[in-house]
C-alpha cells in the first residue's frame, strides 16, 4: 500500500474487525486496516472486505511416505559416551 501523502512505501500498524456479516454466503469480514508511512510517517487506513473461508486453513494432512506412526519415527535416544568406547574395552 502506498502513502497517499508521499507516495512512499507503508507497513500495517493494526487491524480491527468492524463486522461479521453472517447472513451472506460465504461469511465475510469487514476489517479496518491502518498503515504507517515509512518515509513521512503519515497514519492512514482503509477498509477491507474478506472471506472467512478463504482465509481459513487446510486440515493437516501427512504426506505420503511421511512416517505418522510412533513407531516409525526414530526415537531420540542418544547412546552415552561410555557406550560409544565400548570397543576399547576389547583391546
Amino acid at each position: 500500500m502506498n502513502c497517499p501523502k508521499c507516495s512512499g512505501g507503508s507497513y500495517v500498524s493494526d487491524e480491527e474487525v468492524v463486522k461479521v456479516l453472517e447472513n451472506t454466503t460465504p461469511i465475510k469480514v469487514i476489517l479496518k486496516v491502518t498503515y504507517v508511512c515509512r518515509s513521512c510517517g503519515e497514519r492512514f487506513s482503509r477498509v477491507f472486505s474478506e472471506d472467512v473461508e478463504a482465509k481459513r486453513k487446510e486440515e493437516w494432512v501427512p504426506a505420503p511416505g511421511m512416517p505418522t506412526s510412533e513407531h516409525a519415527v526414530r526415537s531420540s535416544h542418544a547412546p552415552e559416551p561410555a557406550d560409544r568406547l565400548r570397543f576399547l574395552d576389547k583391546i
